[in-house]
């Protein structure tokens, strides 16, 4: 019997602007066709949310039905219609190079003859175009709300209802006094634990933190005004990424006065409060693991989290969870690992193994017995060190963002371990320290994350792979180890 594979999309307004589109819908009459037509109705891939304006990437449901035709998962896609399963003439190529049987509800592709490509190319060429014109329109009206002083609403913020112009009383009290208590003094950690001791959440409908309070405070909206950001990359560039285009007058009351607010952005963007972004990496193989995905010996990956949102349960209660730390790929979004069983398996059967060996010590010889250039080290690491003192004046130029400052500094910071752990007399290296210890397991567990990482570093590399699609659980053999000696 046919497997019939079904593809569902909404895009987030779908629903709201016809139920014909929902996913239920969508599964209703493709269900309904494989009855028609005696099919089995196989497995599903659903991309909810996921707009046709916006590329579809590695995480979504149609990456992981691309990879699955041909696999025998399947005989036969079926969307509701050819906008539904294509965004881009790249799509369509897509599913030709994979020989892939496509039929709508609307009727059958033959994508492997001249006619079916054809056709295929001429509907996709439509949708497109469709796609493009709801678009515009919708640029259109987002500048016709502007014009009229109408906030284009993308979510409720605090103070405001959900038509984002009538004031919340206890609300716009609360944000009022967020912004007085900010211009006398009183620090952002405490104004984020005040609004969450009321039970105010975010936009998100999450617990307010030190960045969600400067994004409120910077919300121009709350002093009656609208904005727009500047479009053009240059420009941006040149004047700074916090830098408006167009001001648009509201039309509702401000909560705050423009001079408090102002007062506010004075604040916000004094030296003083400046980040310090040349902090050490907090993580240990932050910035030293390589991205397999990318397999260029140059992309490492860092550190992230994943927060699971809450759930209500079927009796009333309310769980929450624990943000996940992981290594992912931040330049190219390729991959992420759970950072704690990647460091459980690194360490535990590869380094300390390693360091527990004879001739451990052999592997932090000092400058001298190794052959290292000492001189030109020292030169590279004064070099470096200017790099990473300059960063704060690239920052204050506009020449870097924020991440890009981030990127740099960790990228910089790397390279001064490397050369410390290579200039590291004898007498205080750490890695010396361990392999000499009684107990070379608890000698490492002694050290701070930076020490570790120079030892680390020094012995091993490590990259990090990918996995395949639909991969459950740690997988060591996704964990390329490999000694420096070897």
């Amino acid at each position: 019997m046919t497997v019939a594979a079904a593809y569902l999309r909404v895009s987030k307004s779908d629903e709201d602007d016809d139920e014909s589109l929902s996913l239920e819908t969508q599964r209703r009459r493709i269900q309904a066709l494989c009855t028609a037509r005696e099919w089995e109705y196989g497995p599903e891939y659903i991309d909810d949310g996921v707009s046709a304006t916006k590329a579809r990437g590695d995480n979504t449901a149609w990456s992981t039905m691309l990879d699955q035709v041909g696999s025998g998962a399947f005989d036969v896609i079926i969307a509701r219609d050819l906008d539904r399963l294509l965004r881009t003439l790249e799509d369509l190529v897509k599913l030709m190079e994979r020989k892939a049987r496509i039929v709508t509800v609307d009727g059958e592709i033959d994508l492997t003859t001249a006619d079916g490509e054809f056709r295929a190319t001429m509907l996709a060429a439509v949708a497109r175009f469709e796609i493009r014109r709801k678009s515009e329109r919708a640029i259109h009206a987002n500048e016709t709300r502007r014009l009229k002083g109408e906030p284009v609403l993308r979510a409720k913020i605090l103070g405001f209802a959900a038509d984002g112009m009538t004031q919340v009383p206890d609300e716009a009290a609360a944000v009022k006094k967020a912004f007085e208590d900010f211009v006398t003094g009183k620090k952002i950690t405490h104004i984020a634990r005040d609004l969450n001791a009321l039970g105010y959440t975010s936009s998100k409908g999450r617990e307010w933190s030190n960045a969600n309070i400067r994004s409120l405070l910077g919300n121009a909206r709350y002093k009656g005004v609208l904005t727009k950001w500047e479009p053009d990359a240059d420009k941006r560039k040149a004047t700074g990424s916090a830098v408006q285009d167009l001001t648009y007058a509201g039309a509702f009351e401000a909560i705050v006065s423009v001079d408090v607010f102002d007062a506010a952005q004075s604040k916000l963007r004094a030296p003083e409060r400046r980040r310090a972004w040349g902090t050490e990496p907090r993580h240990l193989l932050s910035g030293l693991a390589y991205c397999g995905k990318c397999a260029d010996d140059k992309t490492k990956v860092y550190t992230s989290y994943y927060q699971q949102r809450p759930r209500t349960l079927k009796s009333g209660e309310e769980r929450t969870y624990e943000p996940v730390r992981l290594y992912a790929c931040l330049a190219h979004k390729h991959l992420s690992r759970n950072a704690q069983n990647v460091e459980d398996y690194v360490v535990g059967e590869w380094l300390l193994p390693r360091l527990s060996r004879a001739d451990a010590r052999d592997l932090f010889a000092p400058p001298e017995e190794a052959g290292v250039d000492v001189g030109k080290l020292r030169i590279e690491r004064a070099v470096v060190s200017e790099k990473i003192d300059g960063l704060a004046a690239l920052y204050a130029e506009g020449v870097l963002n924020g991440d890009g400052v981030k990127h740099e500094s960790v990228k910089l910071r790397g390279r001064l371990n490397e050369i410390d752990a290579l200039l590291t007399p004898r007498s205080t290296n750490p890695g010396l320290t361990v392999v000499q210890a009684d107990d070379v397991e608890a000698a490492w567990h002694a050290l701070d994350t930076a020490r570790q990482r120079i030892i680390l570093n020094e012995v091993l590399t490590v990259t990090i792979l990918p996995s395949k699609r639909g991969a459950k659980g740690f997988d060591k053999k996704l964990i390329d180890v490999r000694f420096r000696s070897d």
